[in-house]
């Protein structure tokens, strides 16, 4: 079997070539994604690949984004990697296994790089890589999503969504109107939705500028920005990437005043209803959490679009645990502390 050699030296047009041809590549692997995390400065991009020997071919690759959520004496405490969609790799033997040497690979560098656990969420089934993430000690967690198929007829993905969202939807397109964000002076009003709805929930969320960089660098081919208007007034917004013929749903957020009126539902409407009209085969709704949260709202939100089920999991392994662990016990406090001081 050929020596496999992992480096980071690579050409950008085989990098390209090779996730192009692969049927297990997507948006959140390419080097346009990984300039969107460069360019923003919480966020940086790793990209590893694995070389076979002999035909100096690629036969695995990885992204992986390193994510600082605090800053000054708490960021090493706030350092955390997520690899979605990889590693990719050639459906052999010989991929499989230049997949789990790529781990090993970034596993060793993940101890100098910083982030205190590595998550990777697979957007595939690929059972192929489950003794990659065994040999390397990622352990396996149940995580679901939603997968629409759009590669058929409109009036056939109208008729798969829920009855009650379908009137939802009726109601709202009487007085919302969807609207394309084409120009860089409207990505604050984005913003501000995106933010508001994080806030409401605890939740992190990158600043301005990584959405600024990402219009930049994905608009238009590779993402679209939509915004829901009551009148003179944004309402909601939602970011989608497209990438192979799939559109990836990312961003979502709405005004608490106006959701009744239900605009990220006709916002999906419109999103899947461009995607099918368009050419695209597929809508990965982003994730529908872990099995236990499959009664939430926000989960119970995408099941009403009709989408199919999909459990591809999530591996997590941790780098540096003690760290972790007062990440954690630090964590907990902050959160008692304002919640009293509420």
């Amino acid at each position: 079997m050929a020596e496999i050699e992992i480096t980071d030296n690579f050409k950008k047009e085989e990098y390209n070539n090779f996730l192009l041809n692969n049927p297990y590549a997507s948006v959140f692997q390419t080097l346009e994604m990984a300039e969107v995390y460069k360019r923003y400065a919480d966020t940086e991009p790793l990209i590893l690949v694995a070389k076979n020997g002999n035909s100096r071919e690629i036969e695995a690759a990885l992204l992986a984004k390193k994510i600082r959520e605090k800053k000054g004496y708490l960021e090493s405490l706030s350092l955390h990697s997520t690899i979605r969609g990889g590693p990719v790799f050639r459906d052999t033997k010989n991929g499989a296994r230049a997949a789990s040497l790529l781990l090993q690979k970034y596993d060793n560098m993940a101890k100098d790089w910083g982030p205190l656990y590595t998550r990777i969420y697979p957007l595939f089934d690929t059972p192929q890589l489950i003794p990659a993430y065994i040999e390397n000690n990622y352990e396996y967690g149940g995580w679901n999503n939603y997968i629409i198929n759009l590669k058929r007829p409109v009036e056939e993905i109208w008729r798969g969504i829920n009855e009650a969202n379908r009137k939802n939807i009726k109601k709202a397109s009487n007085e919302i109107v969807i609207e394309e964000v084409t120009e860089k002076i409207l990505i604050p009003d984005f913003y501000e939705l995106i933010a508001q709805n994080y806030a409401s929930k605890g939740q992190p969320l990158e600043g301005i500028e990584y959405f600024q960089n990402a219009f930049e660098i994905l608009s238009p081919n590779m993402a679209k920005f939509f915004m829901a208007k009551i009148k003179d007034e944004y309402v909601a917004a939602r970011l989608v990437l497209t990438y192979k013929g799939v559109v990836y749903d990312w961003h979502t957020g709405a005004l608490e005043k106006y959701v009744s009126l239900k605009p990220n539902n006709l916002l999906v409407w419109h999103i899947l209803k461009w995607g099918a009209e368009n050419g695209y085969h597929t809508f990965d709704f982003g994730g529908g959490g872990e099995p236990r949260q499959y009664l939430e709202g926000w989960v119970e939100f995408k099941r009403r679009f009709g989408g199919k089920l999909v459990s591809y999991g999530r591996y997590t392994k941790v780098h540096q645990e003690k760290k972790l662990y007062v990440a954690k016990k630090g964590f907990q406090y902050y959160k008692k502390l304002k919640f009293t001081q509420k």
